[in-house]
């Protein structure tokens, strides 16, 4: 009241009336602390915010056990199906391409609740680049995803002995000498940039209409790779898929 006598207050008092719990009259100096706030009252900061300067990192273990074992998974299911398959002609390609394309679609619905269903590290460091997962986190699920894929591979390798693996090498990555080391490599730079843009545009941007069905665009891009680049390199566009195989055929 001694305020409203001397002339209007520098401050809204009565809209922040219902807004700070923490105003009585004559608090101002809460009355200023609320106002300066950042977030509104009852408002959780977003969780891949970066952490403030000398806070703890809180590393999620749940994402990197589940990026981790979806690997493995994907592991067994894609280059299970080209050992048991072979790659040699269009209709095998068919069949291994939509195996990785649809072992990405069910994993992906399967622990994206968990961690957001990455399984590949190229997609994690495009997260971490565009400021959606925070780099102590990419670095960890990446690990994870390293340690998932040589498990699935060794999986691999106890299904399908040397006599009866058609790949002769666990599916791991062969350049074709008719195409060279070149266009494997644009092939694989243009496939993994197929698979990131779809999940910027389909699964992180608010923009996107496809909701939960982000997975299905996601898995069938994947497919679309598969069927482009296995016969010119067996098709990657996942290092850390390939990482397994390649470490346990040797």
């Amino acid at each position: 009241r001694a305020q409203a006598r001397q002339g209007p207050s520098p401050i809204a008092v009565p809209p922040l009336a219902t807004a700070c719990p923490t105003m009585a009259p004559g608090r101002v100096a809460e009355v200023r602390e609320c106002v300066a706030s950042p977030e509104p009252l009852g408002r959780e900061a977003p969780s891949n915010a970066a952490p403030p300067v000398g806070s703890a990192r809180n590393i999620n273990m749940q994402a990197a056990l589940a990026e981790g074992l979806a690997m493995a998974l994907f592991v067994i299911v894609g280059c299970g199906t080209a050992c048991g398959h072979g790659a040699s002609d269009g209709e095998t390609r068919l069949v291994v391409a939509f195996a990785f394309g649809m072992g990405i679609l069910v994993l992906a619905y399967t622990i994206g609740h968990i961690s957001g269903g990455q399984i590949n590290c190229a997609v994690t460091f495009s997260l971490v680049l565009g400021g959606h997962l925070p780099w102590y986190q990419g670095i960890v699920n990446t690990l994870s995803q390293l340690v998932g894929s040589m498990l699935g591979a060794l999986v691999v390798a106890a299904l399908f002995p040397c006599e009866r693996d058609l790949t002769g090498n666990l599916a791991s990555q062969v350049i074709n000498e008719d195409f060279g080391v070149g266009r494997a490599f644009i092939g694989e730079v243009i496939g993994t940039f197929l698979l990131c843009m779809v999940v910027w545009e389909t699964a992180v941007s608010p923009r996107s209409q496809a909701g939960s069905n982000a997975c299905v665009a996601i898995g069938f891009a994947v497919f679309l790779a598969h069927l482009v680049l296995l016969p010119i390199d067996g098709c990657s566009i996942n290092p850390t898929r390939s990482f397994g195989s390649a470490i346990v055929a040797n």
